[in-house]
């Protein structure tokens, strides 16, 4: 009846939890007005959260979200986003999407991505386009179709796409419409907007007219943005392994996705924060600390010649300066204009192009390291492996390069021969069954392998004794009399002889008796049935 205990417990509890996640359910989706097929489906993801304890530590607002979001993603025509969760719930929509995530990677559930084009309508409705709405709305379907011809929709969010396109569409119906009007509706951030749009103003389709776009389509497909962007690194990296100055400051290695301004910007040295030049300065301090300290040992070790250093250290410093100033007084002054003209003509083309060349930043991977153009191999890969790929390690060659306090712990490490058969035997007398039933499989495999081939080469002697006993026949009857030189086609026997070659044959008939019930015209022959027919009389005696 009614005992007690931990387990009557938990079963009332876990039924408790799971119909309150269903009440949940039915009221996330009667705010968003999602039928009773969600419900039930989401409550199934429900029940497998419940089970995998999915739900503890986490609030059931969002468990209950994942479920019916992921219900939804399941229909392809449903067009709920994340953002209408977070807004019937009143809830961030980076934890709901944090709580989706591993609760997918958690099922292994693999979700289709969502098509852009589902949200053209829903969100062009509230962009104020009066009559026109329509028109937009289908201009907005072909930029999206486009996109996707162009491999601008591939790992990108469909939100961005959508808002792009409807902000594009907007624009060229005549419609003054900024991000802002379109981030708004569609929660997106504007630099995502932005973005999008310049992948799509990089493409041909941005060069067409209005008619053109709408009657014109193009075949061609263009490169997606990321390959393009990769591709002009690469090269900005080979023209500057190159040193070609030109190239680099002729423009034709910009970025045409960004703008006017910033296109050139790639080619400035990176500046310094504060931070970072204070943390040099500190490594450059310290790495002359340590180097003077090394000269500072090594003098102390010299004895005699650490003194006679000291002793000629004023000496030299003293005479420095004078050389100095003596050749300052040789030089002229910098206020002169023959120094001036001096000077310029000293920098030469090929310190300009140094310059140049050092002050321009090597493209970075992403990794953050300095980017490896796939062509070019770097020094360490070109090199020859010296480990063999299959080689065994002689262990007293290495234990000679160990240290003598290690021996004793290399040598624990290791077992010698005589350890190893010990554990071999312990081995397989501890698994003996299972040591002889992968025998006794391998023995019945190679058994069965040769039963087969077996019945291989007798099915192909069978076959290769009716082919000739088939050419047997036809020579014989090539060779009669009666033979006028016209073939009026294969005999009854040669077309049953014929059939029963081409498939398999068995051992259970008899090819030779099957045969003599043709005479030597290829007829069939009634002497053996006239030979077996049962005498009339007797029957009638029997009767």
């Amino acid at each position: 009846g009614g005992g007690g205990g931990g387990y009557g417990f938990g079963r009332d509890s876990r039924e408790n939890t799971l119909a309150n996640g269903r009440r949940r359910i039915q009221d996330v989706a009667s705010r968003l007005r999602l039928s009773n097929h969600f419900v039930d489906t989401a409550h199934r993801f429900f029940t497998l959260a419940v089970e995998k304890n999915f739900v503890q530590g986490r609030r059931t607002t969002h468990v209950v979200a994942a479920c019916l979001y992921i219900a939804c993603r399941k229909e392809k025509d449903c067009q709920h986003m994340l953002i209408d969760f977070s807004d019937a719930l009143q809830v961030n929509v980076y934890t709901l999407g944090t709580c989706f995530l591993k609760f997918r990677r958690l099922l292994g559930i693999q979700l289709e991505i969502i098509d852009p084009a589902l949200y053209i309508y829903r969100f062009a409705a509230h962009l104020d386009l009066e009559d026109r709405a329509n028109a937009v709305a289908i201009t907005a379907l072909r930029l999206v179709g486009r996109m996707k011809r162009d491999w601008i929709v591939s790992g990108r969010r469909p939100a961005g796409i959508c808002a792009a396109a409807l902000l594009i569409a907007a624009r060229a119906h005549g419609f003054q419409k900024n991000h802002q009007d379109v981030t708004k509706i569609l929660r997106v951030c504007g630099m995502t907007v932005a973005a999008r749009v310049k992948d799509f103003e990089s493409t041909p389709s941005a060069n067409l007219t209005m008619e053109q776009f709408i009657n014109v389509d193009l075949e061609n497909e263009c490169d997606p943005p990321v390959f393009t962007q990769n591709r002009i690194k690469e090269a900005r990296a080979l023209a500057i392994q190159e040193g070609n100055v030109e190239l680099l400051t002729s423009g034709k290695l910009d970025d045409p996705r960004t703008g006017a301004k910033r296109a050139s910007k790639w080619r400035n040295a990176v500046v310094e924060s504060k931070n970072m030049k204070e943390m040099n300065q500190l490594y450059t301090q310290l790495a002359s600390e340590m180097k003077n300290g090394e000269q500072e040992n090594e003098n102390g070790e010299d004895g005699e010649g650490g003194e006679t250093s000291t002793a000629t250290t004023p000496t030299t410093a003293t005479t420095e300066p004078q050389s100095q100033s003596q050749s300052q007084n040789d030089l002229p002054p910098l206020s002169s204009p023959n120094n001036i003209n001096n000077n310029q003509q000293l920098i030469t083309q090929e310190d300009a192009q140094n310059i140049t060349l050092s002050t321009i930043p090597f493209p970075k991977g992403p990794n953050g390291k300095d980017l490896i153009i796939p062509n070019q191999a770097t020094y360490e890969e070109l090199q020859k492996s010296t480990q063999k790929e299959e080689d065994k390690l002689n262990l007293s060659q290495w234990k000679s390069s160990m240290p003598q306090s290690a021996m004793d712990e290399i040598d624990d490490l290791f077992r010698d021969d005589e350890e190893v058969k010990q554990k071999e035997a312990i081995f397989n007398k501890m698994n003996k069954d299972y040591i002889e039933k992968q025998a006794r499989k391998e023995s019945e495999r190679v058994a069965a392998e040769m039963a087969q081939k077996e019945r291989e080469d007798d099915e192909a002697a069978q076959a290769e004794e009716s082919a000739r006993f088939y050419r047997k026949t036809k020579r014989r009857r090539m060779a009669d009399d009666d033979y006028d030189g016209v073939d009026d086609g294969p005999s009854t026997q040669d077309a049953l002889l014929a059939a029963i070659s081409t498939r398999k044959t068995s051992r259970k008939i008899n090819y030779d008796a099957m045969s003599s019930i043709f005479d030597d015209d290829g007829n069939f022959s009634t002497e053996l049935l006239e030979d077996n027919e049962p005498n009339k009389q007797d029957t009638e005696i029997e009767v």
